[in-house]
């Protein structure tokens, strides 16, 4: 838009009100409209980028179709795919600008994600102090951190999608934005390499795939507003 010193000098009483429309929008060009389902299957795409990534890379764990997999996957993942869907629907609409109520909804799933790693804290200490839960600290899914390193990787695909949408918009609550690409990225990611991961134990999942989508959230909290500010 032309700034007002570009404008053509005029006293403000000798230009008409269509004089003065036509000077600030002399300069002014159309723009494709930010649709949020469009960011919603950008996010998708990138989900899948990664999970086929991930198969690529370590292979598909069939233990999902044979029945083999623990209820304690299908919770955990069940949960990470909560939080992913929660947040990528209130984070492509954080891309038009906007006053008013937001959708609790992701800080809602957020949390329920987070009963399991403090469930898995309790029962760290539980068996420190000798109870017995069918579990043991030489469990060796604790073992396997590598799994943090691999769905944080693979939730970069997911935050860099995420990034594009919103810098085509005009986010207002830029710190905001910044918690919903962390939740989204980090438990899309988590969910697109954890169909690849045998190990199904409860502390492994709580832990190694759970705890790295808090770390994405706090990462992305810091490192993505100097990215999507307009």
């Amino acid at each position: 838009m032309r700034k007002p010193t570009d404008m053509p000098n005029h006293k403000p009483g000798s230009m008409s009100r269509e004089q003065l429309i036509a000077a600030l929008s002399d300069e002014i060009a159309p723009v494709r409209r930010v649709r949020p389902r469009e960011g919603a299957a950008l996010i998708t795409f990138a989900t899948a980028i990664a999970g086929l990534g991930a198969i690529a890379i370590f292979g598909f764990w069939s233990g999902m179709i044979t029945g083999a997999a623990s209820p304690f996957f299908w919770i955990g993942h069940g949960l990470l795919a909560l939080v992913g869907a929660a947040s990528t629907s209130a984070l492509v609409a954080s891309a038009l600008p906007r006053v008013g109520p937001r959708s609790c909804a992701p800080a809602w799933s957020g949390a329920m994600l987070a009963v399991l790693p403090l469930a898995a804290l309790i029962t760290l200490v539980s068996l420190e102090a000798g109870h017995d839960h069918g579990m043991d600290l030489q469990d060796t899914g604790l073992q396997y951190w590598e799994c943090a390193l691999y769905g944080l990787a693979a939730s970069l695909i997911v935050a860099l999608a995420a990034i594009v949408h919103l810098r085509r918009g005009a986010p207002v609550a830029i710190e905001r934005a910044g918690w919903l690409i962390g939740l989204a990225s980090g438990s899309l990611g988590a969910l697109a390499y954890g169909i690849t991961c045998p190990i199904d134990g409860f502390l492994h999942i709580a832990i190694w795939h759970v705890v790295p989508v808090f770390a994405a959230a706090l990462f992305w909290r810091m490192a993505a507003p100097p990215l999507i500010r307009w």
